[in-house]
């Protein structure tokens, strides 16, 4: 990398930004780290961003940086440190408007530190939640009693780590979560025990993981290449894996045969023609997503065959169909094609996988019925890649996120039934079902959580 490089327009982010707000830009730029184009600019590129980020994100880098660049004074004079901001910091508040809607406020759950929120998971019946921070902290909420149970750490990881995802298994007896320069870790919550942790990690939306009781097991969708890539580089590894996915199911309990780490593979790309140019060829799968019974997996891709435009996919994968001679062998159930400029993220899905929306350029999101031909369109205006969206359970309802405000939108009627201002950035959205009616959870940059229904 040039030593002139100017890492923080890499990360877009001010030469006074804070911890929380690096980790943020870096985390916004891994997520998009999936371009319309395959190829080695991509991954050089963000090569480039984590070297700008782990300068950054080091105190004693950082200052060796600014001052290569004539930035030690601004720094310098600052003045106040990490404990004196927190004392004077303002308020926490969540939602500061709410127009009126068929959503009311149910329960804020509240970190005891503003560390932005990151992921938020549910238990089967809603009453256990984790809450994904971004800094690797990993938090189990009593909902009903709106009281925090335990924090989980990532012991060990990197402290420029970058949460993604965190999961809970039905119960809550198991709660996971993975993220950038953290690795993977599984927990029992109950005691705080790890139950199996690695150095798997990479860009947002290159893996997911489901979680179960009975038997105690976990399923990973991954890129479709060597596990020792995770760790040494992240972003090799979802390079090289960007042609399909491998799916591993690891036991949580009792003995652990090595066989758990034979994949099962879903292959996105298939086989090139002998007519394909490869230089005009590529494929790359830009998400994973498991069912919430993981017997089916999501991917969302962008392929291109020599001689013809690029296409985005939306795939539907059976991962436990019985093969001929007994054993278990993914196949594709169904795939939605369209141009590759038609459809772009961010995207949303149920849990079940039977729906998925999607933004089309132009100001709408689309709504696709997996297993059929049904597509539904709302009218939505634009919104950035880096927007966040959520479906709800039976996708009677789509949520909007950008920066600090919320859109509600009925799908059967498109219309939009609530609108939100908070008093700052959305960072997460998930729906789930709480006593038969969609709860909607909204992670902040201020380490709130507001629960709406």
């Amino acid at each position: 990398m040039a030593d002139d490089a100017d890492y923080y327009a890499l990360l877009e982010v001010r030469p006074d930004a804070d911890d929380a707000a690096i980790r943020l830009a870096f985390r916004r730029l891994a997520r998009v780290y999936h371009p319309d184009v395959a190829g080695s600019g991509s991954l050089e590129r963000m090569r480039h961003l984590n070297v700008a980020y782990q300068t950054l994100s080091d105190p004693e880098r950082r200052r060796a940086y600014d001052a290569s660049r004539g930035l030690a004074a601004r720094h310098a004079s600052d003045g106040a440190t990490a404990a004196t901001a927190a004392r004077h910091a303002p308020p926490r508040h969540g939602a500061i408007q709410s127009t009126p809607g068929p959503f009311n406020r149910l329960a804020t759950l509240q970190s005891p530190d503003a560390t932005p929120v990151a992921s938020v998971a549910f238990g089967a019946d809603a009453a256990r939640a984790a809450v994904g921070l971004l800094d690797g902290r990993a938090q189990l909420w009593d909902v009903p009693a709106r009281r925090l149970l335990t924090t989980l750490a990532m012991s060990g990881a990197s402290p420029a780590g970058v949460l993604h995802e965190v999961r809970l298994s039905p119960s809550g007896a198991f709660a996971a979560a993975w993220g950038l320069q953290l690795g993977t870790r599984v927990w029992n919550p109950l005691d705080g025990r790890t139950v199996w942790n690695s150095g798997i990690n990479g860009p947002s939306g290159s893996m997911d993981a489901a979680l179960f009781d009975a038997p105690p097991y976990m399923r990973l969708a991954l890129p479709d290449a060597p596990l020792a890539l995770a760790d040494d580089d992240p972003f090799r590894w979802a390079h090289d894996g960007r042609l399909g996915t491998d799916v591993l199911t690891r036991p949580l309990a009792g003995p652990i045969s090595p066989a758990w780490a034979v994949p099962l593979h879903c292959e996105e790309a298939g086989q090139p023609s002998r007519f394909d140019d490869p230089a005009e060829t590529y494929w790359r799968v830009q998400q994973r997503m498991l069912s919430a019974d993981a017997r089916l997996l999501f991917t969302f891709s962008t392929g291109k065959r020599s001689g013809k435009p690029a296409e985005r996919h939306l795939s539907l994968w059976e991962l436990d169909h019985k093969a001929m001679l007994g054993g278990s062998q993914p196949r594709r159930l169904a795939r939605t094609s369209v141009p590759a400029e038609h459809l772009a993220f961010p995207l949303a899905l149920t849990p079940d996988l039977a729906w998925a929306a999607a933004f089309q350029p132009g100001g709408q999101v689309t709504l696709f019925a997996l297993r059929g031909n049904e597509r539904q369109a709302i009218l939505t205006g634009p919104i950035p890649d880096d927007a966040r969206m959520a479906l709800a359970p039976r996708a009677e309802y789509l949520a909007v996120a950008s920066a600090d405000r919320l859109s509600l939108w009925e799908t059967r009627t498109t219309r939009c039934l609530q609108q939100w201002r908070f008093d700052a950035a959305i960072t997460a959205l998930a729906f789930t079902a709480a006593s038969g009616r969609p709860l909607l959870a909204v992670g902040l940059g201020n380490g709130l959580v507001e629960l709406w229904s």
